[in-house]
């Protein structure tokens, strides 16, 4: 089988890079060799965090040259020249430009019986596609409008080449500007403009609005795409869980040597952490399925939730939902949903929640019957059937899958109850942790990303509150 590299040069893009890092993953690229410019918003958490689960090689940008075009030139000639034995067929790509194949199942498949050393790949410019403000969602799933074919910009390429073939000179993603673009076996899909809020962000450029509607191209619909997200959903899983469970430890160390600059930095002091808790009753949990008779349970062969009658006996094949409701004298309950066995995938994928996690953190308003995801704001509709939340007995297995996240959350959801609850769970739990941040108040758990950054997964942590 063939070896193919995918090269990266990077800086500051911490919320997405783990998304380009498993969709070029999930497309079949064998190594993706990863340049960060020495980024400071925690991209190369990230990148060492996932570089422990996939062929990631991982190093840091050239100091001694002044300027990054000069050192994000050094690096891709370094590693189009290292990887001149070891790669059949190697590509460079941006931080915001994701390879797709319209009908190829991999690279290897998509260069199997190539006649040429270099295969020119043309952009597809996606817009913003209505989005203001950031998503924990992949890209490939956010931004699903781009422009029309003959937009000049699509006449950018990008190139597969055979690196033992390849010159002494670095791809010119220029070279087919006299040619009309073409998707019809392959694009790469450019997600220059993103959403509004990170584009001025990034972009303080003279002129931004003119830059913004150059790049902000909603003219068709695009979800070909979609067909890796299954599998980058799983590969992002993996990174998301290696975070947090890197993220368990540094807040271990935190409280056992009593860091002040960490604490201070999360506006706590070690004298609020030793203090005692204020007495309060630890929370209350309900254990409730979702619907009597059909029930609502996972169909493990394609991920979906689906209702399930008694009668059907393929206990294989569907694995029942429950929800943990958190008691509450107000309208609004915390909530927590996972299967009744655990999972092979390690997360559980409900649609509306970016949370990647075995259990999914939910947000539930009594008076409008409404459920809601932490991360995202937005409504998750869940056709319950019958309408009916069945209340079934709490037994010790249901306790024991929920005991993590009753620890971290047993003083309430606040960050010092979380670091004290963090000093008593013996041993990491990801998806407890997410669960307990997702519901922790959003300036809070800001503090948290500021403070560790790079190990608080953008898709655990509560969305900005509306303004009133």
């Amino acid at each position: 089988m063939s070896k193919s590299a995918a090269i990266l040069f990077v800086h500051n893009e911490v919320d997405t890079i783990g998304w380009w890092l498993a969709h070029h993953a999930t497309i079949g690229f064998s190594t993706l060799i990863v340049c960060d410019d020495h980024s400071t918003d925690g991209t190369a958490a990230v990148l060492s965090n996932a570089a422990t689960l996939y062929d990631i090689r991982v190093q840091s940008a050239d100091t001694t040259l002044p300027t990054q075009l000069e050192r994000q030139t050094r690096f891709h000639e370094n590693a189009l020249e290292q990887g001149r034995d070891e790669f059949d067929w190697m590509m460079i790509l941006a931080a915001d430009e994701y390879l797709h194949f319209e009908t190829a199942r991999s690279v290897t498949e998509f260069t199997a019986g190539a006649t040429e050393t270099a295969i020119a790949i043309n952009w597809c410019l996606f817009g913003s596609s209505g989005h203001l403000t950031p998503s924990a969602f992949s890209p490939v799933e956010t931004f699903t409008r781009h422009g029309l074919l003959n937009l000049p910009d699509h006449r950018v390429v990008r190139h597969l080449v055979q690196p033992r073939h390849h010159g002494s000179s670095l791809p010119d993603p220029f070279s087919a500007m006299d040619r009309q673009a073409t998707w019809d076996k392959s694009r790469v899909l450019h997600f220059a403009a993103g959403d509004r809020e990170s584009f001025f962000r990034r972009n303080p450029s003279a002129m931004p609005e003119q830059a913004w509607k150059n790049f902000d191209r909603n003219d068709a619909d695009y979800g070909g795409a979609r067909r890796w997200l299954p599998e980058s959903r799983r590969i992002s899983s993996f990174m998301t869980q290696a975070s947090l469970t890197d993220l368990y430890w540094r807040l271990k160390a935190a409280m056992i040597h009593a860091d002040k600059p960490v604490l201070q930095k999360l506006g706590l002091t070690p004298a609020q952490l030793s203090a005692p808790s204020p007495r309060r009753s630890p929370p209350q949990f309900r254990f409730c399925t979702l619907g009597q008779s059909p029930r609502l349970m996972l169909d493990t062969q394609n991920g979906s939730p689906v209702s399930v009658e008694a009668s059907d006996t393929n206990f294989g094949r569907y694995n029942p939902l429950v929800m943990a409701l958190e008691v509450s004298d107000t309208d609004l309950w915390h909530a927590c949903l996972f299967t009744e066995n655990p999972l092979p995938d390690r997360y559980l994928c409900l649609p509306g929640s970016p949370t990647l996690l075995p259990m999914v953190p939910l947000r539930i308003r009594i008076a409008e019957n409404t459920v809601q995801s932490p991360v995202s704001g937005d409504d998750i509709h869940i056709t319950i059937p019958d309408h009916a939340l069945t209340e079934i007995d709490s037994t010790i297995g249901l306790y024991s899958r929920m005991t993590p996240f009753m620890v971290l959350t047993a003083e309430g959801h606040n960050l010092a109850g979380l670091l004290r609850g963090i000093d008593r769970l013996p041993a990491p739990d990801a998806s407890a942790l997410g669960c307990a941040i997702a519901m922790l108040p959003f300036e809070e758990a800001e503090r948290l990303s500021d403070t560790f950054p790079g190990v608080v997964p953008r898709n655990v942590r509560p969305a900005r509150p509306l303004q009133a």
